[in-house]
């Protein structure tokens, strides 16, 4: 019969040239194992419908006092002799009763393991990574959705109720404005919308309102004449960020899309411009022709090294740090409080100041036409979008460069003559 274990043989025992297991004779059931490479664990023995088994327990602790903390079947964490009895006795009686508790462990591990690959992080990454593709504003969004990773990151997003991501928008709101909270209220509806399509999950957040409307949101700021020479000055003078400004303006487009130009998108003469339907907000390729002025500045910009972005320190990615970079720029031409979508209000403006019917402008911007013209009108106005563009480019010079005023002499009449 066997002895007994005591601390001082557990610490005691020696590893063999194979691997040794050393019954406890004060706990029925109970091995000592102990590895060629000293490694000592503890094992239960059973037998399960006729079978037998062994269910791992954990690793051997050695020198340290007992406590009266709650053990758990193969959590890993080190047993001593008495909490390995402990738990073996438990699981003897879990057999008794016909269970099997290296299922149920295996149960929990599963558990556990899905719990981990559905944390709230992992699935927003995974949108991110298989949608990333098919998202206009695609910083935008990563930007917004790691908000809420130091909070709920590692929590299973099925676990996170309505009231957690509520909380989570209003303190957004107080800190980075009601706009931001909109934002990122917007990118996570999407995100559980998405998770929703492709399992049994259901979105907590589909009754949830905007935190504010689209009225709200909506902008009307369109930069004085003032303000818009200034502005332009101030772009002539900057060779990287000033162009780029100067450029979204003369072709009306959005800040991504004129940041993301790529030499691969014009045409060989450089008069034309393809926005492709990946980088553009209607999911359809957008014709801009350019104006001269528009010309003159890529014909400025630099061929850069590493990449074929117009708009770029090095040319492999796109013009970036829009905040820091207009902070900046602001001091230098001396106007606040205007956002570079405003560029497009502006050139939207100009248009109609200089006659161009709103047909053509609308065309210019990108704006889909009513559904019955957008199916039966085909024609892509080319001709009519190049001389709204030129008189769009005209009218910002005429701004920033008023012309001279002409002095007409005043011719005396015959009878003032004769007297």
């Amino acid at each position: 019969m066997a002895k007994p274990l005591t601390a001082i043989t557990v610490a005691k025992a020696r590893a063999g040239t194979v691997r040794r297991e050393i019954p406890d004779g004060g706990c029925r059931g109970l091995y000592l194992v102990v590895q060629p490479s000293g490694v000592k664990s503890w094992a239960a023995r059973h037998r399960y419908r006729g079978k037998p088994g062994k269910y791992t327990l954990g690793p051997v602790l050695i020198g340290t006092p007992e406590t009266d903390a709650p053990l758990q079947h193969g959590d890993g964490a080190p047993l001593s002799l008495a909490s390995a009895r402990e738990l073996c006795a438990r699981v003897l009686r879990e057999v008794h009763a016909g269970r099997d508790p290296a299922a149920e462990r295996h149960r929990r591990r599963e558990q556990q393991h899905k719990a981990e690959a559905d944390t709230f992080e992992n699935i927003a990454e995974e949108f991110l990574r298989r949608e990333g593709g098919r998202l206009r504003t695609l910083g935008q969004r990563k930007a917004d959705l790691a908000l809420l990773y130091p909070s709920l990151g590692g929590q299973p997003l099925e676990q996170i109720r309505r009231g957690q991501f509520v909380r989570e928008f209003d303190a957004i709101a107080d800190q980075r404005g009601p706009v931001r909270a909109n934002r990122v209220q917007s990118a996570i509806k999407a995100l559980l919308n998405w998770h929703s399509a492709r399992s049994d999950y259901i979105s907590v957040l589909t009754r949830v309102p905007a935190r504010i409307s689209i009225a709200e949101r909506a902008r009307s700021h369109v930069p004085s004449d003032v303000e818009l020479k200034a502005i332009v000055l101030g772009a002539e003078q900057d060779k990287l960020f000033g162009s780029y400004l100067l450029f979204t303006l003369l072709t009306a487009t959005r800040r991504g899309e004129s940041a993301g130009l790529r030499r691969s998108e014009l045409s060989s003469d450089g008069a034309t411009w393809i926005i492709p339907k990946a980088r553009y907000k209607s999911k359809h390729d957008l014709l801009i022709p350019l104006s001269t002025a528009a010309q003159q500045v890529l014909a400025a910009m630099p061929v850069l090294p590493r990449g074929d972005h117009v708009f770029s320190a090095n040319g492999a990615g796109p013009l970036g740090s829009f905040a820091a970079s207009k902070k900046a720029f602001d001091a230098v031409c001396n106007v606040r409080g205007w956002r570079i979508h405003d560029l497009r209000r502006a050139a939207r403006t100009l248009l109609s100041r200089a006659g161009v019917s709103v047909d053509i402008a609308e065309r210019c911007l990108g704006h889909a036409m009513t559904i019955v013209r957008g199916v039966y009108d085909r024609h892509e106005y080319q001709a009519e979008k190049r001389h709204a563009f030129e008189a769009l480019a005209r009218m910002v010079e005429d701004i920033v460069r008023p012309p001279a005023a002409t002095v007409v002499p005043l011719r005396r009449a015959k009878s003032a003559r004769r007297k």
